[in-house]
């Protein structure tokens, strides 16, 4: 009897840990060992000034990150690596970024919900090979006309926006027209919104 027990117990493990749910928040960089984090918001290094994540990790819903893989699949056969800004943000932190910038062109009104904290929201640039910068159109963040999709792509300074954004779109991801580096999952619609801690 505890032995025939301890048998299901195993397999429902082994079973969890092979795949697990799709909709599971699961940490990117178990999935894309060669993505480099710079995970903003755990830092003062952005537009509030403040640190707001308690940890720098970059979690998506499990069916996101497999089409995370596929692009950074895609980037890493032309010498580039994933440079990931922001994931899943929980929706309480979501209320403070817009408590300081309430412009839904920028910011996702909390009413509404912001498609990162339905974990179906990457925020993304490029370093190449050896992790080293690349010419990006703006800083992340930067809230300008600069950054707007249909800018930042075009011409000499737009090259690996237009990597990125490439990759990204054979990847099943669609770009928001005003951050160029701001990318949503077809799924985010029907992804729950969430407060689970980082």
């Amino acid at each position: 009897m505890v032995r025939g027990a301890l048998l299901v117990l195993i397999a429902l493990g082994s079973a969890a840990s092979a795949g697990g749910k799709s909709d599971d928040l699961v940490e990117v960089r178990t999935l894309i060992p060669d993505a480099v984090l710079d995970i903003r918001y755990a830092t003062k290094d952005n537009f509030t000034g403040e640190v707001l994540y308690p940890k720098a990790v970059c979690k998506l819903r499990r069916s996101v990150a497999k089409r995370l893989v596929v692009a950074a699949k895609r980037l890493r056969a032309q010498d580039r690596r994933l440079l990931i800004w922001d994931c899943y943000r929980p929706a309480s932190i979501q209320k403070l970024l817009w408590e300081r910038v309430p412009d839904a062109r920028y910011v996702a009104d909390p009413k509404v919900g912001s498609k990162h904290s339905r974990g179906a929201a990457v925020d993304v640039g490029l370093v190449d090979k050896a992790g080293e910068p690349v010419v990006l159109p703006t800083a992340f963040d930067e809230f300008s006309k600069a950054a707007h999709r249909e800018h930042a792509l075009k011409g000499e300074h737009g090259i690996e926006a237009r990597r990125l954004d490439a990759a990204m779109t054979k990847a099943g991801f669609t770009g928001m027209p005003t951050e160029w580096w701001h990318f949503d999952a077809p799924e985010a619609a029907k992804s729950p919104l969430s407060d689970e801690p980082l």
